[in-house]
């Protein structure tokens, strides 16, 4: 891995926001995850934790924002951002 790779936020998420018709999900979030950090998402029942993780997994699109995880954007390099992530549910 070069220095650049280390530097790099491990999750980096920018103005994020989501809607199902008039339920906004997600509404601007903001969040970086360093590189070697350990971070939960919690909170309660209809905060938006599952939207933004089927986002930042590439299940679902975003209406706005930018996800990147190692540098890699998830929507234009879908398959690098993919790789570098692991999603364990429950």
């Amino acid at each position: 891995m070069s220095s650049l790779e280390r530097s790099l936020p491990a999750v980096e998420i920018r103005a994020v926001r989501k809607a199902y018709g008039a339920l906004q999900a997600l509404r601007g979030v903001d969040l970086t995850i360093e590189q070697g950090e350990i971070f939960a998402l919690l909170g309660p029942n209809g905060a938006g934790k599952t939207t933004l993780i089927s986002i930042l997994a590439g299940l679902v699109r975003a209406d706005a924002g930018t996800l990147k995880v190692m540098g890699h954007e998830v929507t234009k390099d879908y398959r690098a951002a993919r790789r570098a992530l692991g999603v364990v549910p429950q």
